[in-house]
């Protein structure tokens, strides 16, 4: 994004928890302050996702007040997006307090006092908070607590951007926004890549055909659906192998099920990922919760055909029966069926390998981002 924002003269802050308090300069235009918390928590089993007790936070505050910005674009309804609500001079009426096992909403009248600063808010939907509080509780009252407290997060935005337009009829159903858009994530397609493809990788697997998801290991993405059509699939086709690009609490229960016929490494990085993706043949993705998977468009860019789910973002980032197969949710006989075809038609598996290359080359990150900044540049120029 830097190369954008340099082209076109615009200045990019970044504010983020870390582990402590540093500056990052990533740019001529564009830096990113790390803030260490005052209170550090963590929501339970996510313990890469750090948070602060503190809100708002006096340092970030104080840096902050040291520039003019135009523009305030949040990316979560959680602690930063409370900062960034409070800069822009947006009333929050209660602050969210969510966590697998528990809801809660708390007053909390910094919040509701009256500011001078008023800077056109943003707020991007990347995360559909409701159904992760059901998929870990099953309670739809839980799920309902859940949509009036991102409501209270984002009615206050200018705009409100999902990453597909599924999460966006959602939302719109309970978040009382001004505006929507959609900001679809680009892909680096110099990193994930067919040429990444790893004769050592395979090898390493004994060439069998290898079925790959990347993700985290948790309940929300659908891991115990994942494994159940594994083992059925290992039944029918002793040449296949699963790898596993995540981590996370079901982990344990993926290995002892599946045993010598799954690889999980945890999370991978840099090209150690990219060579995974790529090495792969088939990418099989189950989450029915996610707003818009990433990763799908990650795995067609590396040449993989994908097998995603009729409910949520990611059958909007592929194209069925072209680079992959939609399937009904959490129908395991469908799955089962469009992944068998995919293991036994190899022709089919090498066309929509290229297939989905082509598809992918849509996405790129400069698109992505230059669409993004027509809507930073619509929102200054209507004040």
């Amino acid at each position: 994004m830097h190369r954008i924002l340099l082209k076109k003269k615009l200045f990019l802050r970044i504010f983020t928890n870390d582990f402590r308090d540093w500056t990052e300069e990533i740019s001529e235009t564009v830096k990113a302050y790390h803030f260490k918390p005052n209170i550090p928590w963590y929501l339970p089993k996510y313990n890469e996702t750090l948070l602060d007790f503190v809100v708002p936070n006096p340092k970030l505050i104080k840096k902050f007040e040291q520039d003019q910005f135009d523009v305030i674009h949040f990316t979560q309804p959680s602690v930063m997006g409370a900062n960034a609500l409070y800069v822009s001079g947006k009333p929050l009426m209660k602050f969210p307090f969510t966590a697998p096992c528990l809801v809660a909403s708390v007053n909390i009248p910094i919040f509701s006092k009256k500011r001078k600063c008023k800077v056109p808010l943003i707020g991007s939907f990347h995360t559909d908070i409701p159904a992760f509080i059901q998929s870990r509780t099953g309670s739809k009252f839980l799920r309902n607590r859940g949509e009036e407290m991102v409501n209270h997060f984002y009615k206050n935005c200018d705009v409100i951007l999902a990453t597909s337009y599924t999460s966006m009829d959602e939302i719109a159903r309970y978040i009382n926004g001004k505006s929507y858009g959609i900001f679809h994530s680009g892909v680096d397609l110099n990193a994930f890549n067919p040429s990444k493809r790893n004769s050592d990788f395979r090898k390493s697997i004994n060439d069998k055909i290898i079925l790959l998801y990347a993700g985290r290991l948790t309940p929300e993405k659908n891991i115990p659906f994942l494994i159940t059509a594994f083992i059925e699939l290992r039944k029918k086709y002793e040449n296949i192998h699963l790898f596993v690009a995540g981590d996370g609490e079901l982990k344990k229960t993926l290995k002892q099920k599946i045993g010598n016929n799954v690889t999980a490494p945890g999370f991978l990085f840099g090209e150690d990922l990219y060579s995974a993706f790529a090495s792969s043949d088939i990418f099989i993705f189950p989450s029915i919760t996610d707003t818009l998977g990433l990763v799908v468009l990650e795995a067609q860019a590396s040449g993989l055909p994908v097998v995603v789910m009729d409910q949520g973002g990611p059958k909007e980032v592929m194209n069925n029966n072209n680079t992959g197969f939609i399937c009904k949710a959490n129908k395991l006989d469908d799955f089962i069926e469009k992944i068998s075809i995919l293991i036994e038609n190899h022709e089919l598996r090498k066309r929509m390998s290229k297939e989905a290359r082509i598809f992918s080359e849509k996405y790129s990150w400069d698109k992505a981002f230059d669409n993004l900044i027509k809507v930073y540049e619509g929102l200054v120029h209507n004040d």
